[in-house]
């Protein structure tokens, strides 16, 4: 991204740096969730991984479709595992939660 007017050089690498880190995450969600797996990208599915230099469009795309309760649980997790959870005790934190509030998971589980 091209330096903005009013950004100083210090901003304008701060923000090129960022959206670099934004990017590797996002890509390293969309593997980790496997979206490679729907892309019309031959080149994605062929890898296994996320090929786009935009991998946040395949990530918003996969989110559009998720059904709601699957988002509410997958927000609860990453709010668990950002607390310091283990990934175990993020989706028993995330289930609970969950039952507590609509009496099942998203995975029909109680």
């Amino acid at each position: 991204m091209a330096k903005l007017d009013w950004q100083t050089p210090e901003q304008a690498q701060w923000q090129v740096e960022n959206e670099a880190r934004r990017a590797r995450q996002h890509r390293s969600l969309v593997d980790r969730l496997e979206i490679w797996s729907l892309c019309p990208r031959k080149g994605c599915r062929r890898r296994k991984s996320c090929r786009s230099e935009s991998p946040s469009l395949c990530l918003n795309a996969f989110f559009a479709t998720m059904p709601e309760e699957l988002k509410h649980y997958l927000q609860l997790v990453i709010t668990a595992r950002t607390g310091g959870a283990s990934p175990a005790k993020a989706e028993r934190i995330a289930c609970e939660r969950m039952i507590a509030v609509d009496g099942r998971t998203p995975f029909g589980e109680v």
